[in-house]
């Protein structure tokens, strides 16, 4: 894929939008999968990223590839394909019979941390589907867990609005791999959740993302307790959970003028 000039807007969900020799790229969460959200690595270290199909989907159907994002927002940039020779850092292993392919790379840097889509394409209907992306980050200190707090709904909500809006804040923690979920009780919350796509870095290098569940005021009841939990993770299993609660307000005013 020679010349290969590709624009991503990532979205909320993740949808990428390519303009190249491919007409139509998105990510297709039920045709590539990368299971793994994230993953750290210290300097040098040999890492290997691995991608998959869906259950019915066979690998050889497709042309195999790897892509690269620096930041959030900015174009993706191709990197190597099924059968290409490897190059000084990259290492392509496609492996039909187990349908993965996996990139490996070589004495990571810290030029290595950004976020790598394994893609699936049809050449001949120009049109290619990528993964979710998989995070590297290659340390340059120690990790640092997640700082997490529920902001109070403001006064003039609670007085005046149909609903309240509960902030979640992670915050001074290091590397950006975390995720945020709401849950009532022991169920986890999926409507009239707005979370940062992507976390926020500060002046000392540390990162910050929140999370926005807004709340019926008749359901904002003391016996109703939400729950924010933070999860930190390298690979596939949270290396910190942080959960923070809190309950609804007796007595809240449920007359809107």
């Amino acid at each position: 894929m020679r010349n290969s000039r590709i624009s991503v807007l990532l979205l909320k969900w993740l949808l990428i939008v390519c303009q190249s020799e491919y007409h139509i790229c998105q990510t297709s969460a039920h045709i590539v999968l990368q299971s793994t959200r994230f993953m750290s690595a210290l300097p040098g270290d040999e890492v290997t990223l691995d991608c998959s199909m869906a259950a019915g989907v066979r690998m050889s159907s497709y042309i195999m590839y790897w892509y690269k994002q620096d930041h959030y927002g900015e174009p993706i940039q191709f990197i190597i394909k099924e059968n290409d020779k490897p190059t000084q850092n990259y290492e392509a292993i496609l492996n039909t019979n187990d349908n993965r392919f996996s990139l490996k790379v070589s004495k990571v840097t810290a030029q290595d941390s950004v976020t790598y889509y394994c893609a699936a394409g049809h050449s001949e209907a120009r049109t290619a589907y990528f993964g979710n992306g998989t995070k590297l980050t290659v340390l340059d200190r120690d990790i640092a867990e997640p700082k997490v707090k529920i902001l109070q709904p403001s006064g003039i909500e609670t007085r005046c609005k149909k609903t309240i809006t509960l902030v979640c804040v992670a915050e001074n923690f290091y590397p950006d791999h975390v995720s945020i979920t709401w849950t009532l009780g022991d169920k986890e919350i999926k409507e009239n959740v707005a979370t940062d796509p992507y976390a926020t870095e500060d002046k000392k290098n540390f990162f910050r993302k929140t999370s926005r569940l807004k709340v019926s005021k008749k359901e904002f009841k003391p016996q109703n307790k939400y729950i924010c939990t933070v999860s930190m993770y390298n690979g596939t299993q949270p290396i910190f959970e942080i959960a923070k609660e809190i309950n609804g307000i007796e007595g809240i005013s449920l007359d809107v003028n």
